[in-house]
């Protein structure tokens, strides 16, 4: 058999096959929407537990130093924010464990939003943030005050609650 009539033989099998799943696909991923269309204050909620690193200044008007940390931070769904950290600098050390703060926070509909947060012995940061992955991740840079050069990734660690306390679930394909 020549390799052009193997060829004419076949192209209507794979023609089949490629439309067929052309056909489909759209229709499954319909189904098994794993992407946040849209978002919301209520995207972040619950517990997050964030890694933080960049360069701050040691002390006010001092040097800059390198620095590293991490925090948990529960986000109320509605604005608000509460949060524990524990921030180390190469020059100033490990002055405040445990370090408490409150602020507040505003998502966009594109999972784009803002945050402020305000912990003793720190001026008042200002955070630009994205929220990823169905709410279940958050990336923050520090944008105010403009000295401090800080990035941090938080993941959920509790799923959100519901009103009354309940947890939600939410499970893939489900």
């Amino acid at each position: 058999m020549k390799l052009n009539e193997t060829i004419k033989r076949r192209l209507p099998f794979a023609a089949a096959v490629i439309i067929s799943s052309l056909a489909q696909g759209p229709a499954l991923m319909a189904q098994n929407n794993l992407f946040q269309q849209s978002c919301t204050d209520s995207t972040l909620q619950g517990d997050y537990g964030f890694a933080v690193s960049g360069m701050k200044p040691s002390s006010m008007g001092g040097p800059m130093e390198t620095m590293i940390g991490t925090a948990m931070t529960r986000f109320d769904g509605s604005g608000n924010l509460t949060q524990t950290d524990n921030i180390h600098g190469s020059i100033s050390g490990y002055p405040a464990p445990d370090r408490p703060g409150t602020g507040t926070y505003t998502v966009n509909p594109d999972c784009t939003g803002v945050m402020t947060i305000n912990a003793p012995g720190s001026p008042p940061l200002t955070g630009r943030i994205v929220v990823v992955d169905n709410g279940n991740e958050v990336r923050v840079a520090i944008v105010n005050p403009l000295t401090v050069m800080v990035t941090s990734n938080g993941r959920r660690v509790t799923p959100p609650l519901l009103d009354g306390g309940v947890f939600l679930l939410s499970v893939p394909g489900k």
